[in-house]
């Protein structure tokens, strides 16, 4: 009966410290609560679909340039002859000398329209077309590593979550134990059985459990609240499915390759890809362009054929009208140097990707052949864990049987009773390094079919 009553406490004291008040989130849910919502998710598909939109904004500046211009102008009319370069500030005047300088007025009139097209610059376009191709490649494979890193944040938030419960529930059979043991002790000590130390010791052991307990559950409430965070969902309602296969954990694991298409491996190939089409569109750069030229304007003037003044308002009309029309080949000789020297700057930062994904490649292998290494020692550890417990079991209940009949002392049944409590402990933490094992497995190779099966619902 007593075992019983313990039983209902420490299913309530769990209950209430993993806040039973909704639907129950399983690690998969909570992965896909967290990539449905995360903020850091959200503005990585933002910063893609700025990418995606730049496309049209790059076709948009390849459409003609279509001018119109008008202008009415009234002023002096002093020219003189000679050639100088106006720096686009000097304004000129046309028409012809005189000899002296007259502040008459006159007045003007001319209406412009032009265009010009670049038709073909010998692969540009292609290239600037790749650049931005591989820079939303570069977004994609972004959106991917963010989304991959997050589930890894969460399952971790998750896991933590589990073993402080599993240790808080330990914790709460440990105070269970002690409550025991004190009451049998204060009884003997209160039928002169026993001396008054054991009594206080007993009470030592009990105080020591409940702030053990309250160590666990303040770091418990504390891996909620980061879940919560992760999730979206409000702490209050927040309840975590605690189905783990705990069992499962000591059979062979599948055999994982580390492959290509890992997001961590695919965004780095994408940052690589990127680098080679950028030192294409860069060496396209320096290269003719070809343009197609068209200009139409007309003209008015109040000063005559012999440039004389004549009425202002004659100026407003026009007089004369004028097209052109023609093909420009352009090409700065200089850039090819320019080129030069930013291919070279370019062709170090592809080997400086190149580099990165190599290094990506080997840090998940290396973590890979590393946790298949060390899993195989746990998995040795875990096939001795029920011998453990039962022994540490065993030796509690002797221990306290040979107390009652005043055979051990109270340091005897103490230590044995610690000893249950650190073995129950090492449990966790086995299993703990076991399931870390497993999570370093499918993070190399980004496989978490056979991890998330541990913690499924039959």
């Amino acid at each position: 009966m007593i075992r019983l009553k313990l039983t209902l406490i420490c299913i309530f004291l769990i209950s209430a410290c993993i806040h039973v008040h909704g639907q129950v989130l399983s690690m998969e849910q909570a992965v896909d609560a967290a990539l449905a919502r995360y903020p850091t998710i959200e503005a990585q598909r933002a910063a893609l679909a700025a990418l995606e939109t730049s496309v049209n904004v790059l076709k948009a500046n390849r459409l003609p340039n279509l001018r119109l211009h008008d202008q009415v102008d009234v002023g002096t009319a002093n020219g003189l002859s000679g050639s100088y370069f106006s720096m686009g500030l000097i304004v000129p005047t046309s028409g012809g000398r005189r000899d002296e300088n007259r502040m008459d007025l006159a007045s003007g009139n001319i209406a412009l329209a032009t265009a010009d097209w670049e038709v073909y610059n010998f692969g540009r376009y292609k290239a600037e077309d790749q650049l931005a191709r591989a820079d939303i490649a570069v977004g994609q494979a972004g959106v991917q590593r963010e989304q991959f890193m997050l589930r890894q944040a969460v399952v971790g938030a998750y896991l933590d979550v589990l073993w402080r419960g599993r240790i808080l529930q330990l914790e709460s059979r440990n105070i269970a134990r002690a409550d025991t043991v004190s009451r049998i002790i204060n009884n003997l000590v209160n039928n002169g059985i026993r001396p008054g130390l054991d009594s206080s010791l007993a009470s030592v052991e009990l105080s020591r459990a409940r702030l053990s307990y309250y160590e666990i559950d303040e770091g418990l409430r504390r891996a909620f609240l980061q879940l919560s965070m992760l999730t979206g969902r409000d702490i209050s309602q927040l309840t975590v499915d605690t189905t783990f296969h705990e069992k499962a954990l000591s059979d062979q694991p599948n055999n994982l390759k580390v492959v290509t298409s890992h997001p961590i491996l695919s965004y780095q190939n994408t940052i690589l890809s990127r680098q080679q089409s950028e030192i294409a569109a860069i060496r396209k750069t320096a290269l003719p362009r070809v343009s197609l030229l068209a200009s139409g304007w007309a003209r008015g003037t109040s000063l005559d054929i012999d440039n004389n003044y004549g009425p202002l308002g004659r100026g407003f009309g026009y007089s004369r009208t004028n097209f052109l029309v023609g093909v420009a080949a352009t090409v700065n000789l200089t850039d090819f140097r320019r080129v030069r020297s930013r291919t070279q700057v370019q062709e170090w930062k592809i080997r400086e990707a190149g580099s990165r994904l190599e290094f990506e490649r080997l840090k998940l292998e290396n973590t890979l052949t590393a946790s298949d290494s060390v899993l195989a020692t746990v998995r040795l550890a875990l096939q001795e864990l029920p011998n453990t417990i039962r022994s540490a079991e065993s030796a509690y209940q002797q221990r306290l049987s040979l107390y009652n009949n005043g055979i051990e002392n109270i340091l005897g049944l103490t230590d044995a009773m610690q000893l249950l409590t650190k073995v129950e402990r090492q449990a966790v933490d086995i299993e703990r390094r076991a399931v870390e094992l497993r999570l370093q497995r499918a993070y190399a190779t980004s496989d978490f079919e056979d991890f998330f099966s541990f913690f499924r619902r039959p």
